[in-house]
């Protein structure tokens, strides 16, 4: 028999991001959380082609706890979340909403699509090929300290307005030099 994932004894809780935003309503709380959360797992199944039950086969769960996390009724453990991101190849950050993913310190940037296509050349005139046709993408990079990975639109945006700031600077297009 599978498990109940999470607590499912414990009652819902109430999630929110900030004090102001909570409801009055005892019947209704406001759940952003758990609604972003509920919206993106749905999404991430069908885009998967895979039934609930699929889902929880996988987590070794219940079917209900995975229509419970959809509905928005119920929230995963901390477990079940990073067994969700695992499955679904995504961040808990993205599991979440949160625009903002923080980089932990030694961590590095890796192309596991372009490591795995030159770890499956045959020939090292394809891996050569491989790394012509990506001769501005490095398989992997380093990422300092402080690093926050952002959608391409906001860090377009932010370093826009720094170099807006230092027009004159003959370094300012080093703000702009994304790979793909």
């Amino acid at each position: 028999m599978p498990k109940a994932c999470g607590n499912t004894n414990l009652p819902a809780i109430q999630v929110t991001e900030h004090p102001a935003q909570a409801s009055t309503s005892a019947d209704h709380p406001a759940r952003p959380l758990a609604t972003h959360l509920a919206t993106r797992l749905r999404e991430l199944r069908a885009r998967r082609g895979l039934t609930q039950d699929h889902v929880a086969k996988r987590l070794g769960c219940h079917e209900s706890a995975v229509s419970r996390w959809e509905s928005g009724s119920r929230f995963p453990t901390g477990e079940d979340l990073v067994a969700l991101a695992d499955l679904f190849d995504v961040s808990t950050d993205d599991l979440l909403g949160r625009s903002r993913q923080y980089a932990t310190a030694g961590s590095a940037l890796v192309d596991m699509r372009l490591l795995e296509q030159l770890a499956t050349a045959e020939t090292t005139a394809e891996f050569d090929r491989l790394i012509r046709e990506h001769e501005e993408q490095a398989v992997w990079l380093p990422v300092p300290d402080g690093s926050v990975l952002v959608a391409v639109a906001e860090a377009m945006r932010w370093a826009r307005k720094v170099a807006d700031k230092h027009k004159d600077s003959a370094y300012v297009d080093r703000l702009f030099r994304p790979r793909g």
